[in-house]
């Protein structure tokens, strides 16, 4: 009987799971996708790509700025781990910055690219 209830709670846990809606953050990213494929004028041929690059791109990115060192009483200490934390974010942005600009590079132009860049940036600075 034990065994019974379990599966069908674990069942219940993969059915939750096949429905989940979409998050707010993952709603913003794909409605920043449209409009940065139409601002850096994307083909409709490419557009499905780019969409799905730039989401992932943007996912991924987003999780690198998620990084914060653990919480510390000593000042120094959390001062230090913060300048550390953010040298490391600052690398691994730039890591995942060139391994798409080669990705998206297959089909947007360096100019495309730049120009989604600058949409980015101007995005981030409206905040």
């Amino acid at each position: 009987m034990k065994r019974i209830v379990i599966l069908i709670l674990f069942a219940f846990a993969l059915s939750e799971n096949a429905f989940a809606q979409p998050t707010l953050a993952q709603k913003m990213i794909h409605r920043a996708a449209i409009i940065i494929a139409d601002k850096i004028g994307v083909g409709e041929s490419d557009k499905e790509t780019f969409m799905s690059m730039y989401q992932s791109y943007r996912k991924e990115r987003l999780d690198i700025m998620r990084i914060h060192p653990q919480a510390m009483d000593d000042i120094e200490k959390a001062t230090e781990a913060k300048i550390l934390s953010d040298f490391e974010k600052s690398d691994k942005l730039l890591q995942l910055r060139k391994l798409y600009y080669t990705k998206f590079r297959t089909f947007l132009s360096p100019t495309q690219i730049q120009k989604m860049y600058d949409a980015e940036k101007n995005a981030e600075s409206n905040r």
